[in-house]
């Protein structure tokens, strides 16, 4: 536990594929971290299309077989819950009922017709979720988060948003190296002042147990900055709030926001809203 916040449940949707699975094993080894367990979704989207009983009987077992393995090769409490529905809502319905800390969702890559579906599903998610969501990508395991970057726009009045982030992120991997990278269109002197605040009181309170490095954008094409930032540091998890299109709105998804999650090679963590709020 660091500094009151504690990952005791994780909810995990799965459709089978590579994508759902590259999350599966991301969550297991956050889980095993924190001691905490998950909840294996499966969600029946085609039902209304009158899917025949062996299929949906099959998808069932499967989950549950997986809820087992995870048992007993790595020690995590899994539960399975299977419905019908359509995708996205009952994600965000299931997290409002499970009330987990985070959830941890594959996301498809640039090809094939599910991208379209799954980058959906993806953003209703993180939009409507009532908790921080980490999208996973597909092609590559992601066991470890080695380098961090957390692009924001400086101002002190939601530094609690910012400790919470940062306890969110050490709970994830605690031996991360966390980049700040601070957003500056207009290249204010006071706006460089606030995020050296800010590192500085993140510092503080990990008491020299977290590495801590500051950057500035001053450009208008942020999402894209933030992109090549992450190629070139080779972050392996990009976190993302509400600062990063609008600093006062703190459920805003903007357009800034929404290119980093859509074309992101890393995971991204999205947390737009938390159980405080």
């Amino acid at each position: 536990m660091i500094n009151g916040l504690m990952i005791t449940t994780i909810l995990v949707p799965t459709d089978y594929s590579e994508a759902s699975f590259n999350a599966l094993e991301t969550a297991i080894i956050i889980a095993k971290r924190n001691n905490a367990s998950i909840h294996l979704l499966h969600i029946n989207d085609t039902a209304l299309a009158g899917e025949d009983s062996y299929a949906i009987k099959n998808a069932t077992q499967i989950a549950h077989a997986i809820a087992d393995n995870i048992k007993q090769r790595h020690g995590v409490e899994t539960r399975v819950l299977f419905t019908d529905g359509f995708v996205g809502p009952t994600i965000v319905k299931g997290a409002l009922e499970i009330k987990p800390e985070l959830i941890v969702m594959g996301a498809y890559g640039a090809s094939g017709h599910r991208d379209l579906f799954i980058g959906s599903n993806s953003y209703y998610t993180i939009k409507h979720a009532s908790c921080p969501v980490l999208i996973v990508p597909e092609g590559k395991r992601w066991q470890r988060f080695n380098q961090v970057l957390f692009p924001f726009r400086p101002t002190l009045g939601v530094f609690k948003k910012y400790q919470f982030i940062n306890d969110l992120v050490l709970q994830i991997d605690p031996d991360c190296n966390f980049e700040l990278f601070g957003i500056s269109i207009d290249r204010k002197e006071h706006d460089v002042k606030q995020a050296t605040e800010i590192v500085n009181e993140l510092k503080n309170m990990s008491n020299g147990a977290v590495t801590y490095t500051i950057s500035y954008s001053y450009g208008r094409n942020i999402s894209e900055e933030v992109l090549e930032k992450a190629d070139k540091t080779k972050t392996d998890l990009i976190v993302i709030c509400s600062t990063v299109d609008v600093a006062n709105k703190p459920f805003f998804i903007g357009p800034f926001s929404q290119r980093i999650i859509s074309h992101a090679r890393t995971p991204v963590l999205s947390v737009f809203r938390t159980a405080e709020n």
